[in-house]
């Protein structure tokens, strides 16, 4: 009987210990649910830093709650459509406004992605403006915000020039020219020498000129100039190419002196010696037809030298030539004869 009353007192105090633990919840269980979906978020915009707690799901909802908008240019380290995480770190990029000046001059103001090089800038601006630009600092470095960048017009320019080549002239003194004459045998043709120079203008203005080509179009002909060393009857080549002649042509000779016998004259008549032209005898002196030579022409007369048509005579008529001679027995043993007369220059 004592034992049955003792399981039944251990059992009511069972019941009540039950009773009052579903009763009485302990403290330390109590939470809220919706606490365990908020994810803790790191914002960078601009050197401020935002520290936050959220239950977006997407970077766009979470801009969105933040309030912080983005502009057309701006960008993300992570895309908007993408997730959220907890500890995620998010990184805003805004756009960046900036000038250009080329050449000291204001060209254009411009909004541009973040994380632009300045060579990029200049590729887009030489695309856009056709021109060639230079740079001169760091083409690798990020635009920034608010800076002006200063180009320069870069460009290459070719010319060319011709450049004239005088000609050399060149004396010749020739027994085959009468002393006291010249002739020029060639003329002289100045050459002429091409020249292409290279020249780089930087910021409109000439920085550097080099030549880059050089060719001979033609070279110049030196003038020739024969001079006369030949006195009065000295003999000729005629086939040398200093010998200068405008005809040649066919005629009867005689020889004559300026004795009696040929000219009617003595020693003591004061015409004595004395040509039709005023002129003294001597050898190289010539008498012909002033109508076919005209007096004071120059001649060459084949095998007797240099000549000037300086005398008439009563029988030198049509193509005929009287050579003087000093001595009698000379002009005997000349005789008559067709010889080659050549008409100078």
């Amino acid at each position: 009987m004592k034992k049955l009353k003792k399981a039944l007192m251990t059992f009511s105090w069972v019941l009540v210990f039950l009773a009052l633990t579903i009763a009485i919840p302990p403290a330390t269980h109590h939470f809220f649910a919706g606490d365990t979906q908020l994810m803790q978020v790191m914002i960078y915009d601009q050197g401020q830093v935002h520290r936050h707690r959220t239950g977006a799901d997407t970077v766009q909802d979470l801009l969105q709650e933040l309030g912080i908008p983005l502009n057309q240019m701006d960008r993300t380290n992570h895309a908007t459509h993408s997730p959220v995480w907890e500890g995620m770190n998010l990184i805003i990029f805004r756009e960046v406004a900036f000038g250009v000046r080329i050449n000291g001059e204001f060209a254009s103001a411009q909004l541009i992605l973040p994380g632009t090089t300045v060579g990029q800038v200049l590729v887009q601006h030489q695309l856009e403006h056709d021109l060639m630009l230079l740079y001169g600092g760091d083409l690798t470095r990020y635009v920034e915000n608010g800076e002006i960048i200063d180009f320069s017009t870069w460009d290459s320019r070719f010319y060319t020039d011709h450049e004239v080549i005088p000609y050399e002239t060149i004396e010749n003194h020739t027994p085959q020219v009468w002393n006291g004459r010249s002739h020029t045998r060639q003329e002289g043709v100045p050459g002429e020498h091409e020249v292409t120079t290279a020249v780089v203008i930087i910021g409109g203005e000439e920085r550097n000129r080099a030549v880059v080509g050089s060719n001979m179009v033609s070279e110049p002909i030196c003038e020739i100039i024969d001079i006369g060393t030949a006195p009065l009857g000295a003999l000729a080549d005629v086939a040398a190419p200093d010998f200068h002649y405008m005809r040649r042509v066919r005629m009867e000779a005689t020889a004559y002196t300026a004795g009696f016998n040929c000219t009617g004259k003595h020693p003591w008549d004061p015409w004595y010696r004395i040509t039709a032209s005023g002129r003294e005898v001597e050898h190289g002196v010539v008498a012909v037809d002033r109508n076919v030579i005209p007096l004071g022409t120059r001649l060459y007369v084949e095998g007797y030298g240099f000549a000037i048509a300086a005398d008439v005579g009563g029988a030198i008529r049509g193509y005929k030539i009287d050579l003087f001679m000093e001595c009698i027995n000379d002009a005997r043993r000349f005789g008559r004869r067709h010889i080659n007369v050549w008409i100078l220059e």
